[in-house]
């Protein structure tokens, strides 16, 4: 367990140095005139601007001992925490809806994988999975619309409940990815010697589903990460499409924008994020899943 842990935080490492590395990158544009009312612009990049643009940053952080304020002059780590607290009304119930309720409903899709309404069930799991979140937004808001119901703000985040339209945009492709993972792992188990010994000893269906779901435990719990992942890359473009000023919005214009220590603040706890998930499914399995069940994950 320590060993994972060492080599998760070592790999939390290298992304955010890949991700420094990146944001530095020169980005500045240079225009030049090549004739009458003519311009050309480009982006020139040299070793020479890219070791300046890394000395630059390494400068300001020992001066600044953090990270110091923004153009506006308001402290970047303010802004950050902020802006995440409002992201995390979106990402905590979207991750926790996705892991539950997708692995409920891939067992009760599962269980009545035979009958018509599970065959319905999988249908929608599939349509949902094949469809944009960002289009979802759009979907929703066009539904609620048509239907004569926005008596609220669609846009926003100034009132209480401007989170749920993004939260439901961001939730359903995971869900469905969570309800296909686990009618996956369940149709695997039905070849297992264990599930003929079940049967065989007079267990009613139910009782043979509970063991099989129970030994899926570890693929579910593995695929958190990926959920986990979903959420934080789809957050950034939910939150533009829905004018909820949360940390991926800001993150996006933090990067077009060139402030690059602001940018770094924003996605730094992203990444602390992640790499929980990473450390809280790895504890799970070593702790309270059985060796036997664990299989090679």
């Amino acid at each position: 367990m320590t060993w994972q842990i060492t080599k998760n935080f070592l790999l939390f490492l290298l992304i955010l140095v890949g991700f420094i590395l990146i944001l530095l990158l020169p980005r500045e544009r240079a225009i030049t005139t090549s004739g009458p009312l003519q311009f050309d612009a480009h982006y020139p990049f040299s070793l020479e601007l890219y070791l300046e643009s890394i000395e630059e940053f390494v400068t300001y952080i020992k001066t600044e001992k953090g990270f110091g304020e923004t153009r506006g002059g308001n402290p970047i780590l303010d802004e950050v925490k902020r802006f995440m607290t409002r992201s995390l009304k979106i990402i905590v119930p979207a991750f926790i809806i996705s892991m539950i309720v997708g692995s409920l409903l891939g067992l009760l899709q599962f269980y009545l994988r035979h009958r018509k309404c599970g065959k319905v069930l999988s249908f929608f799991s599939w349509v949902f999975a094949s469809i944009p979140d960002f289009f979802l937004f759009i979907a929703i808001q066009y539904l609620l619309m048509r239907a004569g119901l926005p008596k609220f703000g669609l846009f926003g985040n100034e009132e209480w409940y401007s989170f749920i339209i993004p939260l439901i945009s961001l939730t359903i492709f995971p869900l469905a990815h969570m309800i296909k993972v686990t009618v996956v792992a369940m149709e695997n188990e039905m070849g297992q010697d264990y599930v003929r010994t079940v049967f065989s000893k007079g267990l009613n269906k139910v009782e043979a589903i509970k063991h099989m779901f129970w030994n899926c435990w570890s693929t579910m719990v593995n695929q958190s990460q990926m959920v986990m992942l979903y959420i934080l890359s789809s957050l950034p473009i939910i939150e533009k499409i829905s004018s909820y000023n949360g940390a991926g919005y800001q993150l996006l214009q933090s990067i077009l924008n060139n402030e690059d220590i602001r940018a770094l603040g924003l996605m730094l706890p992203f990444l602390i994020l992640m790499f929980l998930v990473v450390v809280i499914s790895q504890a799970i399995k070593n702790w309270y899943i059985p060796k036997e069940v664990r299989g090679g994950l």
